[in-house]
């Protein structure tokens, strides 16, 4: 082991390498045309690894856009590479590695390229995507790398797949798990750790409803009393939804986005408002949607000259622990224990794909990505001594299932 752990010491220098030219990519969630250009870069990048390559088209989803109007929106390809060996049978495990090639940074963002700096003797890296989640790509490379190099790759059964819309709930690619996951034993997602090194036991899970409010036009001055202000009732509906928050310690709801009016001459007769809502478990989660569609029902007011709707809700179920992931916590603990580092365990209020695979029966842990923090922001960094860390216990996790 002291030879593979001097090998991927010595990677740690073209792994940051790598993940700078491929966070200089933009590849916001609704960019396409930067979406496109980093599956290209992804495709030759794996490419070294001679596995077997496939391509998903993902569906397009219904949105509702600030004029409360509905239009199919659409992402790029998910990518899969398999290795299928030769020494395999039906009953070897196929273990997943994946993780998300979107970020939350679009084209019109000012944070596009990377920067290296020290902190106190240590290297990092300030980027967008650096450490959610492209780094977390990288470290599936090198791991893998590793793999071919020191293991006997005749035993193995894995796959690596990456998805382009994670960052905005999965629309497109939550049809994909539902169709592969039957297909493996686990999978090790790479988002990031915690700030402290910690990984992530459970997760919040999380959902967004849009509430589209109708009201009726009309002039402010001559004619004000005809009108039905849309802003103003759905200022009401904020308040009521907003006032669910500490009922249950688990459940927060966030009145995230606001749009209505347009001319301030004009009582405003439209206005859509976005309300980002987490949840511990499934029953603050059955609770929350009845809580939703009560407040719906309320102020759905025809009489008075308002209609409200409410479109979405939970996109991702609560990620809790259960007897099928505890095998393979025991197993991580174990492996990081053998690399003489301590493993923590912490709880996460956001969501990740890690939520969809638990919900569809496939164990998982979802933090092998590297360590950084500040992500969704302009100072997102990463510790880049973390990449040839984690790529080794990548390694080890692999050579404990399948040696």
């Amino acid at each position: 082991m002291n030879e593979v752990k001097a090998w991927f010491q010595t990677q740690q220098s073209q792994m940051a390498s790598d993940l700078e030219s491929l966070c200089n990519i933009c590849s916001g969630s609704d960019h396409l045309p930067g979406l496109i250009r980093v599956a290209q870069w992804l495709t030759q990048y794996f490419a070294e690894l001679g596995w077997d390559y496939n391509e998903y088209c993902l569906p397009t989803w219904s949105v509702v856009d600030d004029l409360g109007g509905r239009a199919e929106q659409q992402t790029h390809k998910a990518l899969r590479w398999d290795w299928n060996g030769k020494q395999t049978t039906i009953s070897t495990p196929r273990i997943l590695m994946s993780i998300h090639y979107d970020t939350v940074y679009g084209v019109n963002s000012a944070f596009q390229k990377c920067a290296r700096f020290d902190v106190d003797g240590e290297e990092r890296m300030r980027g967008p995507g650096v450490i959610d989640a492209k780094g977390g790509i990288v470290v599936i490379k090198w791991a893998l790398l590793g793999a071919m190099r020191f293991l006997d790759m005749d035993r193995v059964r894995l796959s690596v797949i990456l998805t382009p819309d994670e960052e905005i709930g999965s629309p497109a690619t939550k049809s994909l798990w539902q169709q592969v996951a039957p297909e493996f034993a686990f999978a090790m997602l790479y988002e990031p750790t915690m700030p402290d090194g910690a990984f992530v036991s459970e997760r919040k899970g999380t959902g967004t409803f849009t509430v589209i409010v109708h009201g009726k036009a009309a002039h402010s001055g001559r004619n004000f009393d005809a009108g039905r202000n849309a802003i103003l009732h759905a200022a009401k509906i904020a308040a009521a939804i907003s006032a669910l928050n500490g009922v249950h310690k688990g459940v927060t709801v966030n009145i995230g986005r606001i749009r209505g009016g347009d001319a301030v001459n004009v009582v405003p007769d439209l206005c859509v408002m976005r309300v980002n809502v987490r949840v511990t478990n499934t029953e603050e989660q059955l609770w929350i949607e009845k809580e939703m569609r009560r407040i719906q029902q309320e102020w759905d007011r025809p009489d008075q000259g308002f209609r409200v709707e409410f479109d979405g809700g939970i996109f991702a179920q609560p990620k809790t622990l259960d007897e099928s992931v505890m095998p393979w916590i025991k197993r991580t603990e174990s492996i990081v224990q053998s690399l003489g580092e301590t493993i923590l365990w912490k709880p996460s209020g956001g969501a990740s794909d890690g939520n969809k695979l638990s919900a569809l029966g496939l164990p998982n842990i979802d933090t092998f990505g590297p360590e950084g923090d500040l992500l969704h922001s302009d100072q997102e960094w990463i510790r880049l001594a973390s990449l040839p860390r984690k790529a080794q216990l990548s390694f080890k996790m692999l050579q404990s299932v399948f040696e």
